[in-house]
């Protein structure tokens, strides 16, 4: 359970960050943002991507399903999954969304034993190095690369509760039910089939609702419509970080 309390702890500050700073985070949030969706990009296509296809043959049809399934959450959400808290307010179905979405992302943490067999079985059979989710060091790649997009999305959600709220103990039991729903996700994948075709399947649906994060993310642009060169580089050292992690 240790990556359901780094998930909690991870919403917390965020939503904590949002409490005593603010709408002066916002100017920031662009940059973080970017730099996120950079990591998961590359941990999409260097490390959940290959696994969950050596584990599961149709690991293509549940990315799809990812993909798929991050539209309607953004639908209902507005976009708060990357950030967006622009003429937002706080409505029990954009929370609800939200919620949905930190819970899938937090599942395959729940397949430990089995993400340490297929990330062994990649290993013998595909002759590259692939790191997994389980309790060793490869879990702590992805478990970067979620954190670094919950942090953002904690502090809009805070920016938005403050925005509507009045009531900071209202604000913080929201935030608490967020900040553990992660811990919900994991607790259920637990219960699933302990096998390799349920891992890549949750990996495949993962990596769909990943890709579209990241990509939504770098392809909006900052300010004024520019893709600037700050913007560039924080992608570039995104990418860069998602490559060195998942060769260590």
């Amino acid at each position: 359970m240790m990556p359901g309390l780094a998930l909690f702890l991870v919403a917390i500050l965020g939503a904590a960050m949002g409490e005593a700073m603010g709408h002066s985070l916002r100017r920031q949030l662009p940059l973080l943002l970017a730099f996120g969706g950079a990591f998961l990009l590359g941990l999409c296509f260097l490390h959940l991507l290959p696994e969950a296809f050596t584990a599961n043959g149709r690991a293509g049809l549940w990315v799809i399903g990812g993909f798929l399934v991050q539209i309607g959450l953004e639908y209902l959400s507005k976009g708060m999954e990357h950030g967006h808290v622009h003429g937002n307010r706080f409505g029990a179905v954009a929370f609800a969304s939200l919620c949905l979405h930190a819970f899938i992302e937090a599942m395959p943490f729940g397949l430990d034993e089995v993400a340490s067999s297929a990330h062994d079985h990649g290993h013998d059979h595909g002759g590259h190095h692939h790191h997994h989710q389980g309790g060793d060091g490869g879990g702590w790649s992805l478990l970067l690369g979620i954190g670094l997009h919950k942090l953002p999305v904690a502090i809009a959600l805070m920016t938005i509760l403050r925005a509507t709220l009045t009531s900071r103990m209202r604000r913080w039991t929201w935030v608490l039910v967020f900040a553990l729903t992660p811990v919900a996700g994991i607790l259920l994948a637990g219960r699933l089939p302990q096998d390799a075709a349920t891992f890549g399947a949750l990996n495949g649906l993962l990596v769909g609702i990943l890709l579209h994060i990241a990509t939504t993310i770098l392809f909006e642009t900052a300010d004024g419509h520019e893709f600037n060169a700050r913007k560039f580089l924080t992608v570039l050292l995104g990418l860069g970080l998602s490559l060195f992690t998942t060769r260590l």
